[in-house]
């Protein structure tokens, strides 16, 4: 098993999402990114103290824009 170990918090739809070494299974999902961030630290931390190197690699947050002024403002321009 190998010694190197990687937490990636990301963000996916709205949420955070915690995920080791690249592998498709879900740690856990978070609705903010310090609480997620926390979790992935805390483990990097337990691993560290096994004698394993462990690092956490945070995402940039998604840019998120509202959908909700868009339609009116083409609509409005039609007229």
């Amino acid at each position: 098993m190998a010694d190197e170990h990687t937490y990636f918090v990301r963000p996916v739809s709205g949420v955070w999402h915690v995920t080791w070494n690249e592998a498709p299974d879900l740690i856990g999902s978070y609705p903010a990114q310090p609480e997620a961030v926390g979790v992935a630290e805390m483990l990097a931390r337990h691993m560290r103290s096994q004698g394993k190197t462990a690092r956490v690699s945070v995402a940039e947050p998604e840019v998120r824009r509202a959908s909700w002024g868009r339609a009116g403002l083409g609509a409005q321009a039609a007229a």
